[in-house]
């Protein structure tokens, strides 16, 4: 029998208390994103590998949800925001939600009909992601960005179509603002 439990999430670190998983992504593990590669290695060389994300979880077994946060540092390669590698889900029926607790951010959404759509992220937003739309994250402020996650553990991530394809749209450093820009690498033809 699953027993209640209260979490403790730091909505200013990340941290989550108890924690039962946890990852990071630097800078070179997340090359195949960025569209300037160049950009990319000299960063990675000079500013020692920059750590750009990390996933903190809380999961039981036998649940029919799991949660955890993201916390996401600020940081650019030639003006493309530090993001997530994005994904699907690879259980096309299932969503998932956003909260988020500190910094700025979009949340880039993108259907399998090449609809493209996004959601500020700013303290206290929930963001409702819809099954079967790729999603990924981007610190565009100036400090971590810190959201909480929810869903289905059967959900699971589907990185391949996005990782191959990319997105159909990037954001961009202007001015200290973003931008949405059509992503000129961006295959045409169906999917």
């Amino acid at each position: 029998m699953l027993l209640p439990e209260g979490v403790l999430i730091n909505g200013t670190t990340g941290g989550v208390t108890p924690e039962t998983g946890r990852y990071t992504k630097r800078l070179s593990e997340l090359a195949g994103i960025f569209q300037d590669k160049q950009a990319l290695l000299e960063q990675v060389r000079l500013n020692a590998n920059p750590l750009v994300y990390e996933v903190s979880e809380y999961r039981k077994d036998g649940a029919d949800l799991f949660f955890g946060t993201t916390t996401m540092y600020p940081g650019d390669v030639a003006g493309e925001f530090f993001m997530t590698r994005g994904h699907f889900h690879a259980r096309r029926d299932l969503g998932e939600v956003y909260y988020t607790q500190s910094g700025r951010g979009v949340l880039l959404l993108e259907s399998r009909d090449d609809r493209s759509e996004i959601v500020e992220m700013l303290p206290g937003v929930c963001a409702f992601i819809p099954p079967d739309w790729a999603h990924r994250s981007i610190n565009v402020g100036p400090d971590k960005l810190v959201f909480v996650w929810v869903c289905n553990p059967l959900a699971g991530h589907d990185y391949g179509e996005i990782l191959q394809r990319g997105m159909r749209k990037l954001i961009l450093k202007k001015g200290g603002q973003f931008r949405i820009v059509d992503n000129p690498a961006f295959p045409s033809g169906p999917r």
